[in-house]
């Protein structure tokens, strides 16, 4: 099964264990050895030294932007920018893992001229701290960046790592993300680039640049736009989902039938599935007891995964369902309980819960369930594991039981 919800842009840091493997460089690393993007937020310092020989063309690229050896063109006036540095004045966003940048409209796009081809490198988002470029359908954008706080190789084909940021500032966006993203990506206060220097080796680092006012930082995301709907209630059976990490208690929705019908006919074991390696037909098995979750991200959700000994990784347990879209139903609060899937008609038996609110996922992904506050909690907890690179829990938690009722 394995289906994934997608890495786009639209974390508090993980302590103990979760941080020292989060920060565990990968063996036998390459380290940057060019010049170091200082990026002087109004959340403090980011620096970051750039991988300059291994991914020249696009760390030239990036470097020419901050520095304003590259003109473009302001995307809301069409005012055509010589000498002017382009992140200066731009406001960061949380994404999954980290935060983004690079965004004059709020529109996710690269604004500083067309896209490139990936240059290739050996260089992966395999430890914390790196920055890099979003890459979208092997094209990399002209401004949008993002730098990670986790090694994650799900950004293996959305990011061309440039530079690798040290500790205090993977601590500092740890907060950074975590701030942003608990608030929708629409915080009270915005939080901006004040400028990018671009620093040679070896030479001393300058000290913090004049903080830019807020009503300076491009785009304005502002407060949340009202909903068009309204959202309805659950008002169907309660899901008791028992882990082994605590216990999520979720009311089910009426307004999604064959979703809410599904969770319970497998949690129960009167519905009929099929093991994906065997395709052997199970009858009066309950679905969810003994499964793990496999991805979990902080900030983000809990995902459940593939039956324990399956391995199958990509299976079928014998059908699939459509979407379930309902109007005002929306991720616009923590501890939405919806199907994970790898497009609208491809539904099947794994699900997630998110910890906060996450418009992005508006619109692709049936909701079937909002859990209780105490559920938030264990989500957060669940979601700071110590995990590895593909966000698989390194000790598995577990699903221990799931009870339906009235």
């Amino acid at each position: 099964m394995n289906f994934r919800l997608p890495l786009s842009v639209l974390f508090l840091a993980s302590c103990g264990a979760a941080s020292a493997q989060a920060h565990k460089p990968a063996p036998h690393a390459v380290a940057p050895t060019g010049p170091t993007a200082v990026i002087d937020t109004t959340a403090g310092r980011l620096a970051c030294r750039l991988f300059s020989k291994e991914a020249p063309e696009t760390t030239q690229r990036f470097i020419d932007l901050a520095t304003g050896a590259k003109d473009w063109t302001d995307p809301v006036t069409g005012t055509p920018m010589h000498g002017k540095p382009f992140y200066d004045g731009t406001a960061l966003y949380g994404v999954t893992d980290g935060i983004g940048g690079g965004d004059r409209t709020g529109l996710q796009q690269g604004t500083a001229g067309p896209s490139t081809p990936t240059e290739k490198t050996l260089l992966k988002p395999d430890r914390a701290g790196l920055l890099g470029m979003k890459v979208t359908k092997g094209e990399t954008s002209s401004s949008l960046f993002v730098i990670i706080e986790h090694a994650d190789l799900e950004y293996a084909r959305t990011m061309a790592v440039i530079g690798l940021c040290d500790e205090d500032s993977i601590q500092r966006v740890q907060t950074i993300s975590h701030t942003l993203l608990a608030a929708g990506n629409h915080p009270e206060k915005e939080i901006g680039i004040s400028h990018v220097a671009i620093v040679p080796a070896g030479t001393a680092l300058p000290p913090p640049a004049p903080e830019i006012a807020e009503s300076a930082i491009v785009p304005r995301f502002g407060a949340e736009p009202a909903a068009a709907f309204p959202s309805p209630e659950p008002t169907g059976p309660t899901a008791v989902i028992a882990t082994t990490l605590g216990t999520m208690t979720c009311k089910l929705f009426k307004e999604t039938p064959v979703s809410t019908a599904n969770f319970i006919g497998l949690a129960k074991g009167t519905k009929e599935w099929a093991m994906p390696s065997t395709k052997v037909k199970q009858h009066g098995r309950p679905f969810f007891d003994g499964l793990h979750f496999n991805r979990v991200i902080p900030d983000f959700m809990v995902e459940q995964g593939d039956l324990p000994g399956d391995g199958s990784g990509d299976g079928s347990i014998g059908y699939q369902f459509n979407n379930e879209i309902v109007p005002g139903l929306t991720f616009d609060r923590p501890g939405r309980l919806a199907y994970a899937n790898s497009g609208p008609t491809t539904n099947q038996s794994e699900w997630f819960v998110t910890e906060h609110a996450q418009h992005r996922l508006d619109g692709n992904y049936t909701i079937f369930g909002q859990c209780d506050d105490a559920a938030v909690k264990v989500v957060e907890a669940i979601a700071r594991v110590p995990r590895d690179a593909h966000n698989e829990p390194l000790k598995p938690v577990s699903i221990k039981t799931v009870t339906i009722r009235p």
